[in-house]
């Protein structure tokens, strides 16, 4: 939990979920709930962040810059964006996607990508839903079939976080790693970059370079076998991603939960938008969206769009080196970012 933050009695947060309040405020109400590698963040300066009382976010959920009403379950790898605002007692579908700015009303399930109304639901409904996630023990209807790994120690046998070592090869950082992450492998940080927290960073049979200024946000998984991940300069990769093998090109954004297969290439300018599903071998072309489940060329990037993603590279730059201070990553617990913002 980092910096301007405010919880409610009866928080309860599960192995690697994060809340980020280090660019505006977070406001929990009593009784929040967080699964494993549940993400809470804000928008810099921007938008803050409140979940009203009796909020559920299950594993591997996403709430960004958002409202959410009392009692609202996010299921297991649900995300919700910017600006949105969902009323009391809803369900957000396991995988669904709410985009920026929509405002949905309370007491329906919402499904798909982009999030659709499919059925009301009764509040006893949505209670006995929240309670099967906060007892570990999902119902079928909060539980996601893609769910990545949630414990550590199912990448590299016993680890729960750090710099590891993995077929002769350790990570190399100059930027900023956070102390919940873990780096195993030929993994490369480069300057004024950036990996967050709760990040897995796996090289297996290979290598990961995320290049200067670049960064890794919360949550993503980065997991190479047998090949090599490169992240060129300038990139932002968002929450909750999954990556495989594959060319990240420079100024390139990967949108917050999608899923990019092996050997994929996102050309210079490129942008991969927020839980798309990209097929392995796919070529996204310079200064093009590509979004959908699987993902399709949406449509060009507009200027207006191309200097917001540069904006936001300049926040996590930011972010990194007050992260890092005076140029080390801080010792577990120290957080000159957070202790700016509390």
């Amino acid at each position: 939990m980092i910096g301007r933050t405010t919880a409610g009695a009866g928080l309860v947060m599960r192995n690697y979920a994060t809340v980020r309040a280090d660019g505006e405020s977070i406001t929990l109400g009593e009784r929040v709930f967080f699964g494993e590698r549940a993400c809470v963040h804000i928008w810099d300066s921007t938008l803050g962040t409140v979940l009203a009382d009796d909020v559920t976010i299950a594993r591997y959920a996403l709430a960004h810059a958002c409202n959410l009403g009392t009692g609202t379950v996010l299921a297991e790898g649900a995300l919700v964006m910017d600006g949105a605002e969902v009323g009391p007692w809803a369900l957000i579908a396991p995988g669904a996607m709410v985009p920026p700015r929509k405002k949905l009303p309370g007491g329906w399930v919402y499904a798909g990508s982009p999030a659709q109304p499919v059925r009301e639901i009764a509040r006893e409904e949505v209670e006995r839903l929240a309670r099967s996630i906060r007892a570990g023990a999902p119902e079928p209807e909060v539980r996601y079939a893609q769910l990545p790994p949630l414990d550590n120690g199912a990448f590299v046998a016993g680890a729960s976080s750090g710099r590891l070592p993995l077929g002769g090869r350790s990570p190399s950082v100059t930027g900023y790693v956070s102390e919940t992450a873990l780096l195993a492998g030929d993994v490369q940080v480069g300057r004024d970059a950036g990996v967050y927290f709760g990040c897995v960073l796996k090289a297996d049979g290979g290598r990961i370079v995320v290049s200067d200024t670049s960064n890794v946000q919360d949550s993503s998984i980065l997991d190479v076998q047998g090949g090599d991940l490169i992240i060129g300069a300038d990139v932002t990769v968002g929450h909750n991603v999954r990556l495989g093998r594959g060319r990240i090109g420079e100024s390139t954004l990967v949108g917050m939960g999608a899923i990019v297969g092996n050997d994929v290439v996102v050309e210079r300018d490129g942008c991969i938008a927020a839980g798309a599903w990209v097929e392995p071998g796919t070529v996204v072309k310079a200064g093009w969206i590509w979004a959908g489940r699987p993902a399709r060329p949406f449509r060009e990037i507009r200027p207006e769009e191309r200097d917001g993603f540069a904006l936001g590279r300049q926040v996590y730059v930011r972010y990194a080196r007050a992260y890092t201070g005076a140029g080390g990553t801080p010792a577990a617990g120290e957080h000159p970012a957070a202790g700016q913002n509390t």
